[in-house]
């Protein structure tokens, strides 16, 4: 890869509603009367959001003008930012010159010391070759380059030179460096949703960049227009800096503001098919975040990166700067607290509802790994600006991210606080029938794939999916595919310790990334015999997984309940929303916000039952491998063996043992008695790993969802038929990340 420095790029830049149709609802209109209210005199907040999906047809993405949403919709309704001061720039739009009169009129001149300001970009980013121009005063300075790799990483906006042998019309980390120190206010917050390397169609997903990994490897970049010299030119007189100045301020780590991206720079960032929308998988999981939790930008950004991680395990961790400086430890990633109570969905129309009695919603802070769980029956409770409740709605459809519900419940708030649009989620709807995804990779042949979706179609609640990039459509959950020269060399630039055989058959995330490295076979094996003889039990892992992944509501769950792992001198967790913020604990010194703990090395889980009342409890360890090991309870005819009690802590030391590898953990709280759902579990592990018994997966269907499914009554051993609905206040399920890896 080429070697520019990452510092000197971030130093650089900062030294759904086209794809999901949610426009039609009059969003901006309804949000200004409650946004207006939200809104604080001073400090003043501005933003700037630019999203570009319609580049052309080969290079056409689908999720900037979502993440453009996303983030709006967060600043004004979580952040209270004033609608009139919450500035878009989508597709057409975002020129070159849009772009940059847009910066200048909204970021420079109308804001004073003080305020608070946000710059979002999401689209292709790319690679330049430094001026010619430029080359007089880099000799007299004794110098070959301002940038040790003698390119620079560019935003592109919609307008920009598609032939390949001509100078390109972008925007330069460089020019960016430059605007950002003309607009006079510390409180500035760059986020950059692109690639700096990397690009083209990877598995079910399109990666943010121009330019192709072997392009950006082979140093061949395009020349950048004379126009973004002469502009650095009139911005240099603007702040009065010579060129010394202004390499000086490229290479300084000292600079205003944040800049936070969505990944380094020899990885790629992903325009992320989620379920019926795509967006880009940093920003989204970025604002879910920031509409759960209220933390300094050095503890948002791990606990980011974690999430990132469980999409795409190698390829995306986001990164920030500056970093090491106090201001970071201190100040949250916009500058300022949220203005409301956390939530996971909007009400459209705050002030009444459609004529024949629905309501329209958005869902932007709900969790993208349980969304199929909120299709119908599911249940949001509204909230005023304490967050007491006054209304229930409960869905009745779901198109990406926006739903249609109908009144349960209406009452004025008892404080008499103002209502507000805001949704907490009360029930989440699991689906009755569950089945896992199999999309059949590019890397297959024709009549390979043709042999597959013969074979799958045998599999118990597991079928194949076409590989697609429509927005609307229902992404793969796991990909069949073949382990190529082309994925080893980029899965080696990752740094991952054991890799699979080339021209071996296995699982793949929808990032083209090894998922189970148990599920590759020999080199040459055909997909007929991988199927047949080996994939079953890891594809009925996953499917157990995704089943348990449904349940996670962390964010949601008003229990008070922690989840901690110690190793060594360091410490990381998660809680509910019904703790303390404090409980939340992020690792510092790892990149993906993940424990490492290296094999044979001691660890202890901590649970903490921080409610008045006793607790049913159940704790799991999925493996690298897929593989499930119940931790707690133990085995035990002791009908109380799952109960902590009221305030109490449960302390479980563990060693780290092989596979090398991501490990989840997963605790699940409850008012009900779990002990026969994870006596199912420890009973069919076995059977999972080693066998083709397809009952395993809907024996964990039928027992744990239904001591967990709100309708069971207290005499009912099993609910009706229907989506198991799971009570936010009476269960809590965590999850945690470690990673496992060898000790040479």
């Amino acid at each position: 890869m080429v070697n520019f420095n990452r510092r000197h790029f971030l130093q650089g830049i900062a030294g759904a509603l086209g794809a999901i149709g949610l426009s039609q609802f009059g969003l901006e209109r309804r949000a200004v009367r409650y946004g207006q209210a939200l809104a604080q005199s001073t400090p003043r907040k501005v933003a700037l959001l630019v999203g570009i999906n319609d580049y052309p047809a080969r290079e056409r993405l689908f999720g900037p003008v979502t993440d453009v949403e996303l983030q709006k919709q967060l600043l004004i309704h979580r952040f209270g930012f004033n609608p009139s001061d919450v500035h878009t720039l989508t597709n057409q739009q975002a020129t070159r010159q849009g772009i940059l009169e847009a910066f200048d009129e909204y970021l420079i001149k109308q804001v004073n010391p003080g305020d608070v300001v946000v710059f979002h970009y999401s689209g292709h980013g790319g690679q330049v070759q430094e001026y010619e121009r430029m080359r007089s005063q880099l000799d007299a300075a004794n110098r070959d380059c301002i940038d040790a790799s003698c390119q620079n990483t560019t935003l592109v906006p919609i307008d920009y030179s598609s032939r390949r042998d001509a100078v390109v019309d972008d925007i330069m980390g460089h020019t960016l460096l430059l605007l950002r120190a003309l607009v006079p206010t510390e409180n500035l917050t760059f986020v950059l949703d692109c690639c700096y390397a990397g690009g083209g169609k990877r598995g079910n997903v399109v990666m943010r960049s121009r330019q192709t990994d072997l392009e950006v490897a082979s140093g061949d970049a395009p020349l950048i227009t004379t126009l973004e010299d002469d502009y650095q030119q009139q911005l240099l007189s603007r702040l009065e800096w010579n060129f010394d100045q202004f390499v000086e301020a490229i290479n300084s780590p000292v600079s205003n503001g944040f800049v936070v991206t969505s990944s380094r720079a020899s990885q790629q960032s992903a325009d992320y098919a989620f379920d019926g929308f795509t967006a880009g998988a940093f920003t989204y999981l970025l604002t879910q975040h920031l509409w759960q939790a209220s933390q300094p930008l050095s503890v948002t950004l791990p606990a980011v990166a974690s999430s990132t991680t469980s999409l795409s395990r190698y390829s995306q961790v986001p990164e920030y700067d500056p970093q090491g400086v106090r201001r970071v430890d201190e100040t949250p990633v916009y500058h300022l607290p949220p203005v409301s109570p956390p939530a996971e969905a909007i009400l459209l129309d705050a002030t009444g509802s459609k004529a024949d009695g629905s309501v329209q919603l958005w869902l932007g802070g709900l969790d993208p790994i349980s969304l199929e769980s909120f299709n119908s029956n599911a249940e949001f409770t509204q909230i005023d600006q304490t967050g007491s409740a006054i209304g229930t709605i409960k869905l009745l459809s779901r198109n990406g991210l926006v739903a249609t519900g109908e009144w349960v419940e209406r009452q004025t708030s008892r404080s008499g606080a103002a209502p507000s649009p805001l949704l907490q989620e009360r029930l989440r709807g699991i689906p009755e029938v569950i089945t896992l995804r199999v999309g059949l990779d590019d890397t297959l042949s024709d009549a390979e794939k043709a042999t597959a979706q013969d074979l799958l179609r045998g599999f118990s609640a597991i079928e194949w999916t076409g590989l697609t990039l429509d927005p609307a459509a229902r992404p793969p959950h796991v990909l069949l595919g073949r382990y190529t020269d082309t994925i080893d060399q980029r899965m080696a630039l990752s740094g991952v310790e054991r890799l699979p055989v080339v021209d071996s058959i296995g699982l793949f995330s929808a990032t083209q990334e090894p998922l189970l490295l148990n599920s590759f076979g020999e080199p040459g094996e055909t997909v007929e015999a991988a199927l047949s003889r080996r994939l079953k039990a890891p594809l009925t892992s996953l499917l157990i997984g995704r089943m348990l992944a449904l349940m996670v509501n962390q964010n949601a769950s008003r229990l008070k309940v922690s989840l901690a792992i110690e190793h060594g001198s360091s410490r990381s967790g998660t809680a509910t929303r019904g703790s303390s913020d404090d409980a939340i604990l992020i690792p510092q010194q790892t990149d993906q916000g993940i424990e490492v703990i290296p094999v044979g090395n001691k660890a202890t889980i901590t649970v903490v039952n921080n409610e008045s009342t006793d607790l049913h409890i159940g704790l799991l360890v999925i493996d690298a491998a897929g593989e499930i090991s119940v931790v707690f309870p133990l085995a035990s005819d002791n009908a109380n063996v799952d109960i902590v009690g009221a305030g109490d802590t449960l302390p479980l030391p563990i060693r780290a043992i092989p596979p090398i590898g991501i490990t989840q953990l997963l605790v699940m709280a409850s008012t009900q008695p779990l002990r026969s759902a994870f006596r199912t579990l420890r009973r069919i592990a076995p059977e999972v790993r080693g066998s083709t018994s397809e009952a395993s997966a809907e024996e964990v269907m039928r027992d744990m969802f239904g001591a967990l499914d709100s309708r069971r009554g207290s005499t009912d051993s099993n609910p009706p038929p229907g989506p198991r609905l799971i009570d936010a206040n009476a269960v809590a399920v965590l999850s945690l990340l470690f990673d496992v890896v060898s000790t040479t």
